[in-house]
């Protein structure tokens, strides 16, 4: 990851340094894990619901929640290999 984007991620959590950006980080990947267990639980209960839309909408959410996890893994893996000080 480039010094750049790993500056944005620092400014989009008000941190200044390394150490305090991966703590957020991993305070906001807990949260999102957290939120994916909840959308399965939804989907597994709702999962002969008689509306596809539903399921749908449900698939939709948890593909984005994926999406949301690799960028802040990608994130935490630039701020540990990377010195900003």
């Amino acid at each position: 990851m480039q010094r750049r984007d790993l500056d944005g991620w620092a400014d989009a959590l008000g941190v200044r340094n390394d150490e305090d950006a991966s703590g957020e980080l991993h305070k906001l990947m807990g949260r999102l894990l957290a939120s994916q267990d909840r959308v399965r639980t939804v989907a597994r209960s709702l999962s002969r619901a008689p509306k596809d839309d539903v399921r749908a909408s449900l698939a939709t959410a948890l593909g984005r929640l994926d999406l949301a996890v690799v960028a802040v893994d990608q994130a935490l893996r630039g701020f540990a290999g990377h010195e900003r000080g």
